[in-house]
């Protein structure tokens, strides 16, 4: 990650201001006799001159050692950024769990991801093949930072931050995938140590073991932001779990100003922002509307926490046409640069705010909602959410249907596009007895008038299990395809 998109010397040196055409090659000769002089008074190897080192390739001795943990972390890092947030190359979890819930309309016309969009995955799609393998790839990257610093830096931040990463991976898992995701690793001398089915609720449980390991790390480090994040991925962990007083405990500290960004940069298509290159520069997903029946208004709402805009191309990149495939561009990823919230103090609020409706206590439960309202925290910038100190303060429903309806409604615009909603989705089924049908987008699928773009939606609630995965002799398949 560190040295992907590093260059040597000789290539900075190579790729200033090179004259061209004539000039180049008066240049280029009078160098290389410099050089030849060089050699024959040094009296130095042609060949040892020649050999220079491969920036793109790190030798194992990097890893070696208390100052290979930098290393390590970075590498952690910057997988998981890669799975999570995507890039300028590949979607990520923020984009596919959109898609695969309310929150985005897929624009575009590669058959792997319109299944997603009609959630009727198949086992075989390479799409979801390489999303699993990303995850996974982030997962085994943080474990292996986690051995390093467990070793030669234990309780520091970096041993916290690793930890934190690893928790992440399997909260993801636990909420996205389908029950029975096999966890394998790669022992010390190369060959593989196959996992075995793990449930949904067995992931949710390693989360927050995990997550309790990051906090005692954190709190030893004396790291106040390692913390925070580890007291939210707790919280999340708990919540999914239905043990609800446990949650609200475990995020009470966390400061609502808290936020922690999976940061993304203009550097390379690596390191791009995901959600604003596969919507704002290929129009491949559209801010959704009512999708499926089922899904929240989140155009016809206007809510400043989900800004949009008609693209600037107007339509997407299904070449169906203006009309008939609308681009809504979100404005939370309005750059290559855009940071992507993986936890945040609103989070902890939200996560308190439920807990109070076990048992019921209804005033805790409206005025922990009404406080974010009333005094945003400072991240929902004004330049992003120009609107944002706009929200007016909510009333309390009747009945405790319409408590959970009005809570997973804020949670899904305060937390929109981060990877969040299908969790939720799945929760409200799962936990709270909600049928499937009346929870995720149903009936017809598709606006437009084109062959490809008609269908009924399926009745995937989670993401299944690649068919690569079968090559684990103690996997077969998904144990249930329930929420």
């Amino acid at each position: 990650f560190l040295l992907s998109d590093s260059n040597t010397e000789a290539d900075m040196l190579f790729s200033i201001d090179q004259p061209s055409g004539r000039k180049r090659s008066k240049d280029v000769t009078r160098i290389s006799a410099m050089l030849l002089v060089a050699l024959q008074l040094g009296g130095c190897d042609l060949n040892d001159m020649l050999t220079v080192p491969d920036p793109e390739v790190v030798g194992p001795g990097i890893f070696e050692g208390e100052e290979g943990l930098p290393v390590l972390l970075a590498t952690a890092t910057g997988d998981f950024q890669l799975a999570f947030g995507g890039s300028g190359l590949y979607e990520g979890y923020v984009a596919f769990t959109g898609l695969f819930s309310d929150e985005l309309h897929y624009t575009s016309s590669y058959p792997t991801r319109i299944e997603v969009d009609r959630r009727e995955i198949q086992t075989t799609n390479v799409t979801m093949e390489d999303l699993h393998r990303q995850l996974h790839r982030a997962r085994t990257s943080a474990e292996r930072a986690v051995a390093g610093f467990a070793e030669l830096d234990p309780g520091s931040a970096g041993h916290a931050q690793a930890i934190n990463l690893v928790g992440f991976t399997y909260l993801l898992f636990a909420e996205n995938y389908c029950s029975g995701v096999p966890f394998s690793r790669l022992a010390a001398g190369g060959s593989a140590e196959y996992g075995t089915p793990q449930t949904t609720i067995q992931m949710f449980e390693t989360a927050a073991t995990t997550f309790k390991d990051a906090v005692a790390a954190a709190t030893t480090a004396g790291d106040a932001d390692q913390l925070a994040l580890a007291r939210v991925g707790l919280g999340r962990a708990l919540l999914n779990l239905g043990r609800y007083s446990e949650a609200a405990a475990a995020v009470a500290a966390v400061p609502t100003s808290f936020v922690y960004n999976v940061e993304h940069s203009e550097n390379s298509d690596r390191q791009n922002n995901g959600m604003f290159h596969f919507q704002w520069v290929e129009g491949r997903w559209s801010v959704a509307d009512r999708e499926g029946t089922n899904g929240l208004p989140y155009r016809s709402d206007n809510d400043p926490r989900v800004p949009f805009e008609r693209g600037s191309v107007e339509a997407g990149s299904d070449s169906v046409g203006f009309d008939e495939s609308p681009l809504w561009v979100q404005l939370k990823y309005n750059s290559r640069s855009s940071p992507t919230v993986l936890a945040s103090g609103v989070e902890a609020r939200l996560i308190e705010a439920e807990a109070a409706l076990h048992p019921e206590n209804a005033t805790a439960f409206l005025d922990k909602l009404n406080s974010l309202r009333g005094s945003p925290p400072a991240y929902y910038d004004a330049q992003t959410y120009p609107r944002i100190g706009t929200l007016a303060p909510l009333t309390l429903p009747a009945t405790t249907a319409g408590r959970v309806d009005l809570l997973f409604k804020e949670r899904a615009y305060w937390m929109y596009s981060t990877a969040h909603r299908l969790g939720d989705l799945r929760r409200l089924v799962r936990v709270y007895g909600r049928p499937e049908q009346q929870v995720f987008p149903v009936g017809e699928w598709g606006i437009w008038d084109a062959p490809d773009k008609e269908g009924e939606y399926g009745s995937d609630v989670n993401f299944p299990i690649p068919r690569d995965e079968t090559n684990n002799p103690n996997f077969e398949k998904c144990l249930t395809r329930e929420a």
